[in-house]
């Protein structure tokens, strides 16, 4: 079988995977993905020029344009963050995030669920708890920010699948022998390094094998 790219795109909140048999692909796949959820949404309209609607000059202008290109367009309009992250090829060194979510994709299931449980402490020592659920698979992990909170429930989640955790992870467990007797398929993830603004998450996954 060929390989196959995924890349991830991070809109505002939401994020997007895509898949494809070339690295375009991929990303034009992720980009339609996140368009048709976009679209769901009202759209602040402009007043009409010309004569013609505004929905007309926009469909005219649309069909013009790539997915991508639209997504940034909206995604300008709403004020919201719009990101492509870089990563390494066959899953070295993948957000576990990013790494649980190929995961499930290959296996044609649903994607991970996240749900914040709860958020305690002091304000400059702020602790958040959230619980991801693949499946009947239920993992909890806390942080001081939700997005580190999300990532650590990821890890614990592939932990519990049977996939090794990263290297961080992985030798703290080792120290105090929580991950003694683990088995299972092992999956080396760390998180990206690549900090550009827009920049391609892309995994270049050869036949659906996780090594």
């Amino acid at each position: 079988m060929p390989k196959i790219f995924y890349v991830q795109l991070t809109v505002g909140n939401n994020e997007f995977f895509g898949e494809g048999k070339t690295r375009q692909a991929a990303r034009h796949n992720a980009a339609m993905k996140a368009l048709q959820a976009l679209q769901n949404e009202p759209i602040p309209e402009k007043s009409p020029q010309n004569g013609e609607s505004g929905k007309e000059m926009d469909d005219d202008k649309d069909a013009n344009k790539s997915e991508i290109s639209l997504v940034f367009e909206i995604a300008l309009k709403r004020n919201m963050p719009v990101s492509f992250e870089a990563g390494p090829e066959y899953g070295q060194g993948m957000n576990p995030i990013s790494r649980l979510a190929q995961i499930q994709q290959a296996r044609k299931e649903k994607e991970p669920d996240y749900v914040l449980l709860s958020e305690r402490g002091m304000p400059r020592r702020r602790e958040f708890v959230m619980q991801v659920k693949v499946g009947n698979e239920v993992a909890t992990g806390t942080g001081p920010n939700k997005k580190i909170a999300k990532k650590n429930a990821a890890e614990a989640m592939l932990l519990q699948l049977g996939y090794k955790a990263s290297t961080s992870l992985q030798d703290q467990l080792d120290k105090t022998g929580e991950n003694k007797g683990w088995s299972g398929p092992k999956a080396g993830f760390s998180e990206p390094t690549n900090n550009s603004k827009f920049s391609f998450l892309l995994y270049v996954i050869g036949n659906h094998h996780w090594s």
